[in-house]
C-alpha cells in the first residue's frame, strides 16, 4: 500500500558541498545504471577529528542478561548514545524497571555506570533514562526516581556531578520532559500538562541552563496542542512545527524568549493545516515541504518572517509528483529532492541550488532505474539519507503491498548524472529495522546485506570499489544489526549482536589517525 512509502521522516545535515555542477539539460547516457559492486545538526561533528583508518571493532562489555526469543531491536540494549568530553555517554534500561547513565573509554573495565535508578515501587511504571543532549559542558537527559517521578537530570560526567535540575511536577509525579535539543549553550525541551475534568491539557516549551533557578517555562502554547516531530536549527533560532486550535499545523520558532517564539506564517489561514515536514537548512533559510487537502505538495523557504516565507514550487497533485521528499544539503546551498512516478515507477531526483544573491534554480539530475517496476505495487521511495564530504548518501527502498520492502538500495550523487550511482544491495529489508547511515568523514559506516551473510558492518566513500564489507561480526547468515553509530575521537562505538551476546556495545577502534584530506 502507498500508506507504508510516506512514514519515514528524515533530519537535516548541512556539510561540504560538490564541484561544479553543471546547468545543462541531462543526457540519455547520464542516467545511472543499476549494478552491484559484487559483479554494489544540525552539523556534522564527526568531520571535526579527521580521519580515521579503522581497526577491527569488538564487544566492550556484557552488560545486559541474556536476551530471550525475541527480535534484537525489541531486547533491552545501549540507547541515545552521545559523545561528551571525550567519552562516550549512553543509558542502559534494563527490563525489571532500573536505568542508568553510563559512559566509556572502549575498555570494560571504563564501561561504568555514572547514576542508576532503582526500578520504582509497583505499580509504577519505570521512566527509562532517555534523550541525552549534550549542551555546552553540561550533559542533559531524563530519567525517574520514586521520589521525584520522570523529571529532567544533568550531569558533568562524574556520579557527584549527576544531579536533578527541577522537580517540575512536585513529589512522586511525573513530567516527562521531551523534545531536549541544545541551542547554543541552552537546553530547550518541552513539557505537556495533562487536563483536567475542567480545562484541557497544554504544551509548554521550557529552557534551563542546568539549575532550577535558570529552569523556566518560555512560553505556554495553549491549550490542545502539541509539538510535531519536524524541526531545525539555523543560526540561534529553532524552526520547528506545531498545532494547536487556532492555527492548525504550522511553522513556529524560538530563540528561547517568550517574546522571540512566534508564529513563522499561517500559511493556511485559522485551523486549516499546512502541515510542514522536512525542514532543511540553507545557508540562513529553511527550506520545508506542505500538503494541502486536495493532495497539492508545495516547497516553501523562509527567512524567519512572514514576508520573507515564500513559495517556491508547488507540485500539484499527479502520477509524477508523488510522494515529494526533501534530503540533504551539500555545501549549505544545495538541496536535494526527489519525486515518485508512479506511471513509469521509477524515483526523480532533483537538485535546488541557492546562489549568493538568493537565486534558486532547479536541475533534474537523475532518473533512477527500477528493476521491478512491472511488477504489482512496486514503486520507489527514500528510506533515510547523509551527507559526507561532497556527497549524498541516500536509501531506496521498493514498495511491496504490505509494509517490508522487497528492495533496499545505498545510492551516491554527487550533483551530478554521472555521478549517480548504486553502490550497493540490498540495505535491510526488515519493516521493523532500518538501516542507519552515518557520516564517519568522508565516508559512511552502514548495515548492508552480503552474500553468505545477515545484515552487518559497511563503509563506503561513495565508490563501488570503496563500498565493502568492514566485519562479519555475527559469523554466517545471522545478522548483527549495527546501528546507533556515535564517533568519539578516532574510535565508533555501536550496538550489535553476535552468535554469543545479544545487543551490546561495540567499538570501532582506529588502527591508526590520518591526517584530514
Amino acid at each position: 500500500m502507498r500508506a507504508w512509502r510516506s512514514a519515514v521522516l528524515l533530519c537535516s545535515l548541512a556539510v561540504g558541498c560538490g564541484g561544479g555542477l553543471p546547468e545543462e539539460a541531462i543526457q540519455e547516457d547520464e542516467r545511472p545504471q543499476a549494478r552491484s559492486p559484487g559483479e554494489e545538526g544540525a552539523d556534522a561533528p564527526e568531520a571535526q577529528w579527521g580521519r580515521v583508518e579503522l581497526g577491527t571493532a569488538n564487544l566492550v562489555r556484557d552488560i545486559f542478561p541474556p536476551p530471550g526469543d525475541v527480535p534484537p531491536w525489541l531486547t533491552p540494549s545501549p540507547s541515545s548514545l552521545v559523545e561528551f568530553r571525550g567519552r562516550l555517554y549512553f543509558a542502559a534500561n534494563f527490563e525489571d524497571g532500573r536505568g542508568g547513565l553510563w559512559r566509556s573509554d572502549g575498555s570494560t573495565s571504563s564501561t561504568v555506570p555514572v547514576k542508576e535508578f532503582p526500578a520504582p515501587p509497583s505499580p509504577a511504571s519505570p521512566v527509562p533514562v532517555s534523550e541525552l543532549t549534550r549542551v555546552d559542558t553540561r550533559l542533559f537527559f531524563v530519567a525517574g526516581d520514586a521520589a521525584h517521578g520522570g523529571e529532567l537530570w544533568v550531569s558533568d560526567g562524574s556520579t557527584g556531578g549527576t544531579k536533578l535540575v527541577k522537580d517540575l511536577t512536585p513529589g512522586p509525579g511525573d513530567t516527562l520532559p521531551y523534545n531536549l535539543t541544545a541551542l547554543g549553550k541552552t537546553l530547550l525541551f518541552f513539557r505537556f500538562v495533562p487536563g483536567t475534568l475542567d480545562a484541557p491539557g497544554r504544551t509548554e516549551l521550557w529552557r534551563s541552563d542546568g539549575t532550577g533557578a535558570g529552569t523556566v517555562r518560555v512560553r505556554d502554547m495553549g491549550p490542545d496542542s502539541s509539538l510535531i516531530s519536524s524541526q531545525v536549527i539555523v543560526g540561534s533560532t529553532l524552526f520547528f512545527v506545531f498545532t494547536d486550535p487556532v492555527n492548525g499545523t504550522e511553522l513556529w520558532k524560538t530563540d528561547g524568549t517568550e517574546a522571540g517564539t512566534a508564529l513563522v506564517r499561517d500559511l493556511r489561514p485559522g485551523a486549516d493545516s499546512s502541515n510542514p515536514f522536512f525542514l532543511r537548512a540553507v545557508g540562513q533559510e529553511v527550506f520545508f515541504l506542505t500538503q494541502t487537502s486536495d493532495g497539492m505538495s508545495e516547497l516553501w523557504r523562509t527567512n524567519g518572517s512572514s514576508s520573507g516565507t515564500v513559495l517556491v514550487e508547488a507540485f500539484p497533485p499527479g502520477p509524477d509528483t508523488y510522494n515529494p521528499r526533501l534530503l540533504g544539503v551539500v555545501g549549505g546551498r544545495c538541496l536535494y529532492l526527489t519525486l515518485t512516478n508512479l506511471t513509469d515507477h521509477r524515483l526523480y531526483l532533483y537538485r535546488f541550488r541557492v546562489d549568493e544573491a538568493g537565486v534558486v534554480s532547479k536541475r533534474r539530475i537523475a532518473v533512477l532505474p527500477n528493476p521491478f517496476a512491472g511488477q504489482p505495487d512496486a514503486d520507489p521511495y527514500i528510506t533515510t539519507f547523509t551527507v559526507a564530504g561532497s556527497k549524498l548518501f541516500f536509501g531506496v527502498a521498493i514498495s511491496t503491498s504490505g509494509p517490508a520492502p522487497r528492495d533496499v538500495q545505498l545510492w551516491v550523487t554527487d550533483g551530478t548524472g554521472a555521478g549517480t550511482k548504486l553502490l550497493h544491495r540490498p540495505l535491510s529489508l526488515s519493516d521493523e529495522f532500518e538501516t542507519q547511515l552515518y557520516t564517519l568523514d568522508d565516508r559512511i559506516l552502514f548495515s548492508g546485506i552480503g552474500e553468505g551473510t545477515g545484515l552487518e558492518l559497511w563503509m563506503s566513500d561513495g565508490t563501488e570499489q570503496g563500498t565493502r564489507m568492514l566485519q562479519d561480526i555475527h559469523a554466517g547468515p545471522g545478522s548483527s544489526y549495527p546501528s546507533g553509530f556515535t564517533r568519539v575521537g578516532s574510535s565508533v562505538f555501536f550496538v550489535a549482536e553476535d552468535a554469543t551476546h545479544g545487543s551490546e556495545l561495540w567499538v570501532l577502534p582506529p588502527r591508526s589517525s590520518l591526517a584530514s584530506q
